[in-house]
């Protein structure tokens, strides 16, 4: 790193007047959202569904690395604009703070997450202007990935995945004629058991793993907006198909093997992997048809 900021001081990038004074405003936006900032640091150590989020800035971090060159090019100060973004942060902070208690742990820090991400985009746009903002989109929005997704969207999302991942199901079911009488989410099958599709095998965790690989993946190998949104979208269908494909196959494995295979197998307690590989394998030919339909002008070298 340092090798690289004497390289862009000697061909006479304006350091101080730009990296400096940001790395200082970024450095105040942490002390001043320190205590969400350690709060969610504490949370992403003891919740796995949260547990990507020290990372995020380490690969925004690699992204401005990478982009350089680019990033560079223009540099500009739009002081009025970007402190309206990072005053309308530190609104969000305080709006976070004024309605804590009713809000919840995970509320909370949705908001005063989101104002931090708006005082970070706030300080870009302040001392490297707006057309450098334009270039450094994506790594700074990347850092969205460190705001904790809302309650309500969350419970949306995962009863929208379990009650698809049932259907799912239901569908295996009736293909391979696999005795089943369906309540809701719940299955009397063959075998005198019955399994039900709870919130935990919605795969939300590993949807959101997915929703980063697949985000990464496209701003590497593809140029073209719509083709990166097709892959986005992927996650829905494969995350549906992943779920149904492991409660499908712990319930054949109970009833035509064994009941551990339900209850104390190694698959269901931690084969969430296995199931994660395989729809990760299905997703790189459906990245390699994508990039292949791209024109050579466009294509990622």
């Amino acid at each position: 790193m340092p090798a690289i900021v004497l390289n862009v001081y000697r061909k006479g990038f304006p350091l101080k007047k730009h990296l400096v004074p940001f790395l200082a405003a970024v450095a105040i936006g942490i002390a001043i959202f320190a205590l969400p900032l350690l709060t969610l640091a504490e949370m992403s150590r003891h919740s796995e569904l949260y547990s990507h989020m020290l990372f995020i800035p380490i690969i925004s971090l690699y992204l401005f690395v990478m982009d350089r060159k680019t990033l560079f090019e223009t540099a500009e100060y739009a002081v009025i604009p970007g402190l309206a973004v990072m005053v309308a942060g530190l609104a969000s902070y305080g709006c976070a703070l004024f309605f804590r208690e009713p809000l919840g742990t995970n509320d909370y820090l949705s908001a005063a997450m989101a104002g931090f991400l708006l005082w970070v985009i706030g300080s870009y746009i302040c001392f490297w202007g707006s057309e450098a903002f334009k270039k450094a989109m994506f790594p700074l929005f990347f850092l969205a990935f460190m705001v904790p997704v809302p309650t309500v969207l969350m419970e949306w999302v995962i009863s929208f995945l379990q009650h698809r991942s049932a259907d799912a199901v239901q569908l295996v079911f009736d293909a391979i004629r696999f005795p089943y009488l369906r309540e809701g989410v719940t299955f009397e099958v063959q075998g005198g058991f019955a399994i039900s599709v709870a919130k935990e095998c919605s795969g939300i965790r590993s949807s959101l793993a997915l929703l980063i690989t697949v985000v990464l993946a496209g701003k590497m190998f593809l140029r073209s907006g719509w083709r990166r949104l097709v892959l986005a979208l992927c996650i829905i269908p494969l995350t549906i198909f992943k779920n149904a494909l492991r409660i499908t196959s712990l319930t054949l494995l109970a009833s035509k093997v064994d009941m551990s295979w339900l209850t104390n197998s190694w698959l269901h307690k931690s084969g969430g992997i296995v199931y994660f590989s395989i729809a990760l394998c299905i997703l790189i030919p459906i990245l390699w048809g994508l990039r292949k339909t791209e024109p050579s002008s466009m294509t990622v070298p």
